[in-house]
């Protein structure tokens, strides 16, 4: 005489701590900003770092600047990493600034003007060129890109590739861009209040979001202006 299987009952969910001791070694669990535990680079300002995923700027994330107007302190923002790179001998690559920088005022911020290198092209698709084989060269420790026109698949791209760099890549857009579609991970508002403070909104970052803007206050030193200098320039 045959007999009938009962059917199987399912199976209950796994809790999550039985899911945690069960796939120990196969889980990559992110901190509260969302970030990985990679190497990052401190900003030079706390309140700053408290909010960027990691504790600062990561070598290995796209980083959006959105400026209302140029010289609202942005060089200023990023110098305390800019002098922290050329202390320890590496290079920054500027690509198709607006104006030719004033070394002067980027020597008084300490960054080591002898380190920084420029190139000026005109066409997005030139500039993206130029950003592109400095990030594979990993010649630089930094490299600043004024992109004024940029489309979701170009960002997508410089994306894939800053991932595997050893550089800090930032990339100056007007504060229209924010409207944009742009696979940056890091996208930051830039804004004046007051002088010396700056305000600082993050608009997309990895992990939860920040409503509210976080306010910089900034040296007395006097912003780097775009002037003729003896930084390198080389035309492509």
């Amino acid at each position: 005489m045959s007999t009938l299987a009962s059917p199987s009952l399912p199976l209950a969910p796994l809790s999550l701590l039985q899911i945690e001791t069960q796939f120990r070694d196969r889980i990559w669990r992110g901190d509260i900003s969302g970030s990985a535990p990679d190497l990052v680079i401190s900003s030079g300002f706390n309140e700053l770092d408290k909010a960027l995923p990691g504790g600062g700027w990561s070598p290995c994330s796209l980083t959006e600047l959105l400026l209302p107007a140029e010289g609202l302190g942005e060089i200023r923002l990023l110098s305390p990493s800019l002098e922290r790179i050329t202390r320890k001998g590496r290079n920054i690559l500027l690509v198709s600034p607006p104006h030719i920088p004033y070394m002067p005022a980027w020597e008084n911020l300490n960054i080591d003007s002898r380190r920084i290198v420029m190139i000026r092209v005109d066409s997005p698709i030139e500039r993206l060129w130029v950003l592109e084989q400095g990030i594979k060269s990993a010649a630089f420790g930094a490299i600043i890109g004024w992109l004024p026109g940029i489309s979701q698949p170009m960002t997508r791209k410089l994306q894939i590739i800053v991932r595997t760099a050893a550089s800090l890549v930032f990339l100056f857009r007007p504060a229209s861009a924010q409207f944009e579609p742009s696979a940056a991970p890091l996208r930051i508002l830039l804004g004046s209040v007051r002088q010396p403070m700056l305000s600082v909104r993050l608009l997309k970052r990895r992990g939860s979001p920040i409503d509210l803007p976080i306010y910089i206050p900034l040296s007395a030193r006097p912003f780097p202006s775009f002037m003729t200098s003896s930084a390198t320039l080389a035309h492509a």
